[in-house]
């Protein structure tokens, strides 16, 4: 990849970054078994497929649509941008809400080549639906909290009183209304210390109504007969605009003194909830003799209580929806295997199950989990004298010559979950799934080998992916050989010379020696993880006990190693564990002789040869030639990993 490449990556992702961290400090809301396909193409093809002809897929008519979504009528100046500059640009219109500005840099930030035209013809308009959504529950809150102010004498008109939160606009009614009354008392119980939205709900939904209709029986029982007929006509008044209010319906004079069934028929014709449809037809469908009492029902409790159920309905499909959504993005990363951060975010957000959970997730839990898991790709990779850094930004470097030697070659600029270095080959395994290998030289054409590719792995002239979708393929001799299917199931994949090992899901562990097409040994049960060389199998169980054992692949004598352990890595006659405390080990000769403390503080490690090379958990890496006692000499940095 040109240099330039990379700078423009790299300068792009910094910017966005600094809006990333501005948005959410301001928004609070088929398993097929025929062999894979595969194609060749240049550095320079894969660089125009991920910057060049993607970025110009939509047409003016898809972008003045998306344009739309938001408001904002287009003109030249948006329509000639590239789709990407065309997201980014819809990011920093004020007419953007805080969904479709979160979706819309996730997708800037994106390092698939589709996204960006994927978010104009269809993501954009999903969040722009949340964006409405939210618009509209806000506006129910707030016709709730108008109904209240009606129907305890405060004016529903008052910007800055409806507007506050439910807890504040109860305090405001109890600071109001008359001490000692019944709604006083009412609004003073739903703010007492501990109490919730659950209680705040309770008194907005129908204990504000209670009290005022206990603090008028009061005063009617103590007032003559003409003073209670005026009071239960206020009283109805006050219940016919409580219930407009409710309804998001206009509040007219003319309205509020018709007659009861012209009311409740126009609430009828112009509600839109179904079970306000229902109830108020019910009510108009009531016999004669009971007519009258059935109308005044629905307009002080029936339509009220219709409208919660409209209103339980909705939420109820929202939050399914936004499950839907979650599921989704959990069962991607789950299958991609490279995202155990967004996993998790993903199943508690599913496991807490509100809405606002969901919300929050989809908003920017998912970027902030994403982030981390983009961090832990760091790396830092070996192969003769080729060092390998993985950058936690997902840029691939290569450089070959002594440990202290400079030259470092920007292989890959962005996009890169996994640097794999075999002799003279390199690979890198995009975050879309894509596997690219090139062989020779630093500066040599990439060749696409497979897409949706979990894991990428390399030894001599063999190729080895394992896919989504579990099934385990490996290539030998030139990079545009033909695939082998080695295996179902696999959750990973290891590589020789002569050796090909597997890892089921299930945790049994096989190995097969000689030929793509040779048989399978079983070696172990309940392993996560699997290493080789061409005389030594390794295996790292479930439990971080690590295993070896030497000679052939049918030998049945273990060798328990070491135990505690996160990584673990032979090669020749070295083994490395690398413990859940951050200590590298390092042994060199038989499986038995002693372990060297190479150094602490250490998230991955890496051998090849005489090298050792190491990761800390501060983002810096070094690399030492020669024995187990050797010197080290600070490599490229990796970058901070949290």
């Amino acid at each position: 990849m040109a240099s330039h490449m990379g700078e423009s990556v790299s300068n792009k992702r910094r910017a966005a970054h600094l809006l990333l961290a501005g948005l959410t400090a301001t928004t609070v809301w088929s398993t097929g078994l025929a062999a894979p396909a595969h194609a060749a193409g240049t550095a320079t093809t894969a660089a125009a497929g991920t910057v060049a002809d993607p970025t110009n897929v939509a047409t003016d008519e898809d972008k003045v649509k998306a344009a739309a979504a938001i408001g904002v009528n287009p003109g030249i100046d948006l329509l000639v941008l590239n789709d990407q500059a065309f997201v980014f640009a819809l990011y920093q219109r004020d007419e953007a809400g805080p969904y479709v500005k979160a979706e819309a840099l996730r997708t800037y930030l994106s390092s698939d080549p589709h996204a960006a035209y994927d978010f104009i013809v269809n993501g954009i308009f999903v969040a722009a639906d949340d964006d409405a959504h939210a618009k509209i529950v806000e506006e129910t809150a707030k016709a709730r909290r108008r109904s209240v102010a009606v129907t305890v004498g405060l004016d529903p008109s008052e910007t800055a009183l409806i507007e506050r939160n439910d807890r504040d606009f109860i305090f405001a009614v109890w600071q109001r209304v008359t001490a000692g009354s019944h709604v006083w008392t009412a609004a003073q119980a739903a703010i007492a210390d501990g109490t919730g939205q659950a209680e705040w709900d309770a008194f907005l939904n129908t204990g504000a109504a209670a009290a005022a209709e206990q603090d008028l029986r009061d005063i009617i029982v103590d007032g003559d007969e003409a003073q209670a007929a005026k009071l239960r006509a206020a009283q109805l008044v006050a219940a016919k605009k409580s219930l407009l209010q409710l309804l998001l319906l206009p509040v007219t004079d003319e309205l509020v003194n018709a007659p009861d069934r012209q009311f409740v028929l126009h609430i009828h014709n112009n509600a839109k909830g179904d079970e306000v449809s229902l109830a108020s037809q019910v009510a108009l469908n009531t016999p004669d003799d009971k007519l009258a009492q059935a109308l005044t029902d629905f307009i002080f409790t029936g339509g009220a209580a219709a409208n919660k159920r409209d209103e339980d309905a909705a939420a109820a499909k929202e939050l399914a929806g936004y499950k839907t959504r979650v599921t989704a993005i959990r069962d991607a990363a789950k299958t991609d295997g490279w995202l155990p951060n967004l996993l998790a975010a993903a199943n508690q957000a599913l496991t807490t199950g509100t809405l606002v959970a969901l919300q929050a997730f989809l908003l920017k839990g998912q970027d902030e989990a994403r982030a981390k898991d983009q961090k832990s790709w760091g790396n830092v990779a070996l192969a003769g004298d080729r060092v390998g850094i993985l950058t936690n930004n997902s840029v691939a470097y290569v450089k070959e010559g002594t440990p202290a030697a400079t030259s470092w070659v920007n292989e890959y600029p962005g996009g890169v979950k996994q640097l794999v270095l075999a002799g003279n080959r390199i690979g890198v395994l995009l975050t879309n799934g894509d596997a690219y290998v090139k062989e020779g030289g630093l500066s040599t054409g990439w060749v696409l080998e497979q897409s949706n590719v979990k894991q990428l792995t390399l030894a001599g002239t063999r190729i080895g992916v394992v896919l989504t979708n579990g099934i385990a393929y490996v290539k030998e001799g030139g990079l545009s050989a033909a695939w082998v299917m080695e295996y179902q199931g696999v959750q990973q994949l290891a590589l020789t010379t002569n050796r090909i090992g597997v890892v089921l899901t299930n945790g049994i562990a096989y190995v097969k020696e000689g030929g793509l097409s040779t048989g399978w040994s079983t070696q172990r049960s309940g392993i996560k993880d699997i290493t080789l060389t061409t005389t030594r199998i390794g295996l790292l169980g479930t439990d971080g006990t690590a295993y070896v054992k030497e000679g052939a692949i049918t030998g049945t004598t273990w060798i328990t190693e070491l135990t505690g352990v996160k990584q673990y890595v032979l090669n020749g006659t070295r083994i490395a564990a690398l413990t859940t405390g951050g200590i590298a080990w390092v042994k060199e000769g038989g499986v038995s002789t002693a372990w060297v403390n190479e150094e602490d503080n250490v998230a991955k490690l890496a051998l090849d040869g005489d090298r050792i090379a190491v990761l800390f958990t501060d983002g810096t890496t070094a690399l030492k030639d020669g024995g187990l006692s050797a010197l080290w000499t600070s490599q490229k940095s990796v970058g901070p990993l949290s």
